[in-house]
């Protein structure tokens, strides 16, 4: 028989479960029906297609596919596609809806702009140890959301740039840090240059990229995948795209001091990537500070959302 203190002890635990199963149900109901879809939040550069979304301000790819739910008999025809219950006719359309979201999001990510020019596919058509390694890409993909409505199922699937499971993972290679951030002359500078914010909300045709590359008003490279290590490409990306100056300013990779700056122009058939007039090279390279932001991948692009072409999938 319990004593009046155990029951008491007793009494106040299941109280306190009570109260923790009440707060995860009410968390779990405030989450959105849709989960991450990124047309969710204005304030970020998102590219989009049919059923596709690129997220070039957090670093990301979606694609979702909805599928109805199949038929349930006990006993189906040979070929036929049914169930024998509703648990197991729900199993079928997500694994077929997964299925068909895998594949818009391959070709979202095939159609992805690589750099100026060529977007990611007609890269791994070029390149066979890159093809290779994204042969198992689709190992990486990760459900954003599954949701269940009246007689069918959605499926959203991701795939996020940066991380040990991201894209910039499988890009990042030898190639990468091959290069030395080219040196100008010392500059008068009192301030340090803690990051780079490039405004190209002017310029109609540009289009963001996964490794944009910088060029002086002479050809002369300065930034990009040349420059940049590995490690930092897959921490942070090599660039993060903002529709907006507050946006730019508030993104911690810049830090408290960037340097903002209009393009000189767009290059590349591609459209994605930029030169910088003399007077902007000089005081980025002539002082230390600018050369190690670039270093860290301390980079931001203001791009017009209006300007941005329709993703692919």
């Amino acid at each position: 028989m319990l004593s009046r203190r155990n029951s008491d002890s007793i009494a106040v635990s299941l109280r306190r479960l009570s109260c923790c199963c009440i707060f995860i149900a009410c968390a779990l109901q405030a989450q959105p029906a849709s989960g991450v879809w990124p047309e969710s939040d204005p304030r970020r550069l998102v590219q989009s297609g049919p059923d596709s979304r690129v997220d070039w301000s957090n670093g990301a790819v979606y694609a979702r596919a909805t599928v109805e739910l199949p038929h349930i008999s006990a006993n189906g025809a040979p070929g036929e596609r049914s169930a024998s219950s509703l648990t197991d006719a729900r199993a079928i359309a997500r694994s077929e809806a997964r299925e068909k979201a895998a594949l818009r999001l391959m070709g979202a990510l095939s159609a992805l702009r690589l750099d100026g020019r060529r977007t990611l596919g007609e890269r791994m058509h070029e390149d066979r140890e890159l093809r290779e390694r994204l042969g198992n890409l689709g190992d990486r993909f990760r459900v954003a959301s599954r949701n269940t409505g009246e007689g069918q199922v959605t499926v959203t699937l991701t795939l996020p740039f940066l991380g040990a499971q991201g894209l910039y993972s499988v890009l990042a290679r030898s190639s990468y840090a091959s290069e030395a951030i080219p040196q100008a002359g010392p500059v008068d500078a009192l301030d340090p240059i803690s990051g780079l914010i490039v405004d190209l909300s002017e310029e109609p045709d540009f289009q963001p990229s996964l490794e944009p590359r910088i060029f002086t008003d002479r050809g002369r490279l300065i930034y990009g995948p040349e420059v940049v290590s590995r490690a930092c490409a897959v921490r942070r990306g090599l660039a993060a795209y903002h529709s907006s100056v507050d946006r730019a300013r508030e993104d911690r990779r810049v830090g408290q001091r960037p340097f903002y700056t209009f393009a000189g122009g767009i290059l590349g058939p591609g459209r994605s990537d930029i030169y910088l007039d003399s007077e902007d090279v000089e005081r980025i390279l002539g002082h230390e500070s600018g050369r190690t932001a670039l270093r860290r991948c301390g980079v931001v692009i203001i791009v017009n959302p209006q300007n941005l072409k329709a993703s692919a999938q």
